[in-house]
């Protein structure tokens, strides 16, 4: 049987710290430990700085900007997985087998209506090109479904892995004080995510602080900060190490999630990791992935979100919630995500 040249576009590791990009560093680290089936040769196109990253078990193709303008000048390969849909690449011929993971159609939400049409038109062209669509929920395929003609693609949900956060060092951020229980919200701090909603909910919760990591060097951040003045008991942290996050993850009281636009939510599975309560919007993905182990917000009135979480807080109390929770954060593991994109790399 001839063996499959299969290429996993990794290029988004010029931004290694951001969600996509941490998504690439689980793929790479996937590649290095995995015992590859020898009906394939995998190769990943990757930044300079990350040629041989990842073993000596795969190839490497440090990716040059040229390749987006003369994709022609790029090696051939018999599939080709674009692990986002943002990616600059793309195959130049036809005979590759081309597999695009569309994590969602944020921009519908987030943009105005011009660049609503420009960004679809876009997305369109490579959903045309693609050979089979895979998405990362049920819910960001029906989303998608909505503004794309994927009619005759072959389409497939196959669930984000999630990194196992509970292996590995922590590290307390230096602003924060030890010993104060506190709520956490995790992301980049910026619209969609819905943070303002928490400030007056906090109000209600003055034992406990609120602290927000993420990227907060936005606009909407810096509207939240403007307003901390009345909210003493939350702090903005702004981005953290891998081994604060950890920290923060194992040490806080619950996850607060009330974003209104996700493809998946990863922080919600991060915090079930750590047998901790999750309370997050009832909007988009979330319920599917939350399921019945995460607690809802209906809506963002603050005295009916904190009836929320004093309920959820009380039936949490019940230890078997936690362990439930865990067993069912494991099920997102890489191994199952990277078996399930194997199968599709090895059948046609």
């Amino acid at each position: 049987m001839k063996r499959k040249n299969i290429l996993v576009d990794l290029s988004i590791l010029r931004h290694p710290y951001c969600g996509l990009g941490q998504i690439a560093l689980n793929y790479g680290r996937w590649f290095s430990q995995a015992a590859l089936p020898d009906g394939c040769r995998i190769t990943l196109l990757v930044p300079k700085a990350f040629k041989g990253a990842f073993g000596q078990g795969v190839d490497y193709l440090v990716y040059h900007d040229i390749y987006r303008s003369c994709p022609w000048l790029m090696p051939s390969f018999d599939t080709w997985h674009a692990i986002h849909q943002l990616s600059r690449f793309r195959p130049w011929s036809k005979r590759t087998r081309y597999l695009l993971t569309i994590h969602d159609v944020n921009f519908l939400h987030e943009k105005t209506a011009h660049k609503q049409q420009r960004y679809a038109g876009k997305l369109q062209r490579k959903c045309d090109r693609a050979d089979a669509i895979c998405f990362i929920s049920n819910f960001a395929r029906e989303d998608a479904s909505r503004i794309l003609n994927l009619d005759g693609k072959p389409l497939h949900v196959i669930y984000n892995g999630v990194e196992d956060l509970t292996q590995g060092p922590q590290t307390k951020p230096t602003a924060v004080e030890a010993g104060q229980p506190f709520f956490l919200t995790l992301g980049e701090v910026k619209e969609k995510k819905n943070i303002h909603t928490l400030l007056p909910l906090m109000e209600r919760f003055p034992t406990h602080r609120l602290l927000v990591a993420g990227n907060d060097g936005t606009p909407y951040a810096a509207d939240l900060r403007a307003q901390l003045g009345r909210y003493p008991n939350v702090q903005m942290l702004g981005l953290v190490s891998d081994e604060e996050r950890r920290w923060l993850y194992s040490h806080c009281t619950a996850l607060l999630f009330p974003s209104v636009s996700e493809g998946f939510g990863l922080p919600a599975i991060e915090a079930m990791q750590w047998g901790k309560p999750v309370f997050c919007s009832d909007r988009t993905s979330l319920p599917e992935i939350g399921s019945s182990h995460a607690y809802y917000f209906t809506d963002f009135d603050p005295e009916r979100m904190a009836s929320v979480v004093k309920h959820g807080l009380a039936d949490f109390a019940d230890p078997q919630k936690a362990i439930d929770e865990q067993r069912y954060a494991a099920s997102f593991s890489y191994e199952r995500h990277m078996q399930a994109y194997m199968k599709l790399y090895l059948n046609r």
